[in-house]
């Protein structure tokens, strides 16, 4: 009798001691057959190149012909280790934040807990258990799905490349790592919570803080700012316990719905209250420049029109210091806003919802008693919102010469008269009909509020609207006087193009006549260069001419519909004869094909673009080759399909691209990507002759763009032009 093998019992074990871990890696290895996935945690590569039993482990699966998938943490510390392990293995990914690992094969599944730098494991767990190894492979696979390629991030490492990542944390761990990591790596911290933030921050970040606070008293930070909300002595208490270690803190009743903390790297934000200091479960985290901009803007402008801290602590335990009214009367409020006026010691602000309001200040005497306030020396500002209507402004101001006034360039509804006195006291007088321009039937109930935090506030409104207003009027000035120039300088340009051109055909005319009559060689050449010189001039003037034309928008086109293969065919011959008298042998080839090519357009000029473009290739090539036998310009056409929902003139599903390539010395990188604008050229030229092409492939609802061949080995320039739908005549 034969006798029969006992059938394998799956099981699942934990094996203790590394001389028992490491066997038992070193068969599983051995057992892999065709494929072996496995992920493992940033100190692993180094175990991986530097042991032996796993070194030659590795080789050995891929002597077999089995592969190796691998997933790690690619870092700037194990970027080494990485590189040789890309060489061990038949594909390596990159996942960050790996713990652990984990190992499949095509029957075996093995773990690990978190690996020390270039030291074996001690502990693993291994299973052969079916279920166990299928969701060993699921679990690999979902991973492998979110890693990316190690290359790319060895690459990003070494050029100094952070990758930008945003994604949202709800583990408690994690979150408190990851504000631990903000606050340790920052150079600068930007804050906006409510007190409960800062609450959080005594709680579980002190020592962190306390640490960078340090730095920042000894000039090594730039310190933590912070927006927040004051209520009461127990938020004092605790805001003055960080303001003591130089935390700069300011108060706001108006802060952003969502509560963040920028830094130079990172951002981080949450939706929720954090109630008495509550640890937050929710996170937004990212390094993407996009939130870092955004939201540094508006810590920025919050903190601008928030209150300084000691202003805000006097507010808290001196409650006299707040003080308003409302006052129901009209003129009653008159009354009082005239004494307000006459109290002034500085300045008076005056916000105006209309052009209305400023014919009610006329109509009731007090623009006259600002502008008599304004001759002392005090400063009188009045800010117009709805402005578009202002008859006479001229006259206004110059009734009114102590009294500045100013539009902004945006309008905003806004149904309140706001006046701020000295920065400490704000008059609010409501507009209950604003096309009223007498003050009883217009207004209705004023609040007088004297304290400074209400009075920053509205100022700091005040003073944002008047420079934005007073930039917009020195960019007008500045732009009339660009338009003023710009005018100039194009009829210049147009009077010089027009006296060259005079003179210029004569000259060549007449040097041509003396040539035909000399025999003398070196007289000959010396006038051989007197005529190419002209030529070129001619062409200066000529393309100058053309731009100015552009400019000025006299450019037009001449359409018909014409055969685009015929046009080709017709400028190849052309130059193909101008090389054979130039004893130039440069091989034309033109892929046609059976297909003609109906464009709607002016023939002369896109003839003069492709001619242009022939003709700088041909330059490129002779800059190049010696031997004019190796040059090459290949000619081909491209239909294409456009899909876009921008209506036009033309049929927008067909295009046709003029794809022309030579093997010329390519364009210079520098000068690749300004290569269409005014006065750009490389070698020679005069930089206009592709400018002007580019206005007239646009012209006819075309692009043109340049790139050079893989390893500079010429260049391609590409047109793409609108075909008609209708046949040639």
């Amino acid at each position: 009798m034969r006798s029969k093998k006992a059938a394998k019992t799956p099981k699942s074990e934990i094996l203790y001691g590394a001389e028992n871990a490491v066997g038992k890696g070193a068969l599983f290895m051995k057992n892999t057959k065709t494929r072996m996935d496995i992920t493992f945690d940033k100190n692993a590569p180094s175990i991986v190149v530097q042991l032996p039993a796993y070194y030659e482990c590795y080789k050995d699966i891929i002597r077999r012909g089995a592969k190796i998938r691998c997933i790690t943490e690619v870092t700037a510390e194990n970027v080494l280790s990485c590189k040789k392990l890309l060489n061990m293995v038949t594909e390596l990914r990159h996942l960050p934040g790996l713990k652990g690992g984990i190992a499949v094969n095509e029957s075996e599944y093995m773990a690990t807990t978190v690996l020390k730098t270039a030291k074996p494991l001690t502990e693993v767990i291994y299973s052969d258990v079916d279920e166990v190894v299928a969701q060993g492979l699921y679990t690999f696979k979902s991973l492998w799905r979110n890693a990316i390629p190690a290359i790319q991030r060895i690459k990003e490492i070494e050029r100094g490349i952070e990758p930008i990542f945003t994604k949202t944390l709800q583990d408690d761990e994690e979150i408190k790592d990851t504000i631990f990591k903000i606050i340790k790596e920052s150079k600068f911290l930007l804050v906006c919570s409510p007190i409960g933030g800062i609450q959080i921050s005594h709680t579980q970040f002190l020592d962190i803080n306390r640490k960078i606070l340090r730095a920042y008293n000894a000039g090594k930070h730039d310190g933590i700012k912070w927006v927040t909300s004051i209520n009461d002595m127990k938020d004092v208490n605790i805001v003055n316990l960080f303001s003591k270690y130089g935390m700069r803190i300011r108060h706001t009743l108006d802060r952003p719905s969502i509560h963040f903390v920028v830094s130079d790297k990172f951002f981080a934000s949450t939706t929720e209250k954090m109630i008495d200091g509550q640890m937050i479960s929710n996170l937004l985290f990212s390094n993407d420049p996009l939130y870092l901009e955004h939201f540094s803007t508006i810590f920025n402008n919050t903190w601008k029109n928030s209150m300084l801290l000691k202003y805000r602590l006097k507010e808290i335990k001196d409650t006299n210091l707040f003080k308003s009214r409302v006052i129901l009367n009209p003129q009653t409020s008159f009354k009082l806003t005239n004494q307000l006026y006459a109290s002034a010691k500085k300045e008076i602000l005056i916000l105006l919802p209309s052009v209305n309001g400023l014919l009610r200040l006329i109509n009731s005497g007090n623009l006259e008693k600002l502008n008599e306030i304004g001759s002392k020396g005090l400063s009188v500002k009045i800010l117009i919102i709805q402005s578009h209507k202002i008859n006479h402004f001229k006259d206004i101001k110059f009734e009114y010469p102590e009294i500045e006034f100013r539009t902004p360039q945006f309008h905003f509804p806004i149904m309140s008269r706001i006046t701020i006195v000295d920065r400490t006291k704000t008059i609010i007088l409501n507009i209950k009909d604003d096309s009223k321009t007498k003050i009883p039937q217009a207004t209705g109930i004023t609040t007088i509020i004297e304290g400074e935090s209400t009075a920053s506030s509205y100022t700091a409104i005040f003073d944002t609207l008047w420079k934005q207003s007073e930039t917009v009027e020195k960019l007008k000035k500045i732009n009339k006087q660009l338009q003023s120039h710009e005018k100039m300088q194009k009829e210049y340009i147009d009077i010089i193009a027009h006296e060259l051109r005079s003179p210029i055909q004569p000259i060549i005319g007449l040097t041509e006549y003396v040539r035909e009559k000399l025999k003398d060689k070196k007289q000959i050449e010396l006038l051989d260069s007197v005529i190419a010189s002209g030529q070129k001039l001619n062409t200066l003037t000529e393309s100058i001419l053309e731009v100015s034309r552009i400019e000025d928008h006299l450019f037009s086109l001449k359409e018909e519909k014409f055969n685009l293969n015929e046009l080709l065919l017709g400028i190849i011959r052309v130059f193909e004869k101008i090389l054979k008298r130039n004893r130039k042998n440069i091989k034309f080839n033109f892929i046609d094909s059976e297909m003609q090519y109906i464009i709607l357009g002016d023939r002369n000029r896109l003839e003069q673009v492709i001619s242009n473009l022939i003709h700088n290739s041909i330059k490129s090539i002779s800059r190049k080759y010696r031997e004019m036998d190796d040059g090459k310009i290949l000619i081909k056409l491209e239909k294409k399909k456009l899909f876009s929902n921008i209506k036009s003139n033309h049929d927008e599903e067909n295009v046709i691209n003029i794809v022309i390539e030579d093997n010329g010395e390519g364009i210079e990188p520098a000068i690749l990507p300004k290569l269409f604008t005014k006065f750009t050229k490389s070698s020679d030229g005069n930089g206009l002759g592709l400018y002007i092409s580019m206005k007239i492939i646009e012209a006819h609802g075309g692009k043109i763009w340049a790139t050079n061949m893989r390893n500079r080995k010429g260049a391609k320039i590409s047109i793409s032009l609108p075909l008609s739908t209708q046949p040639a005549n």
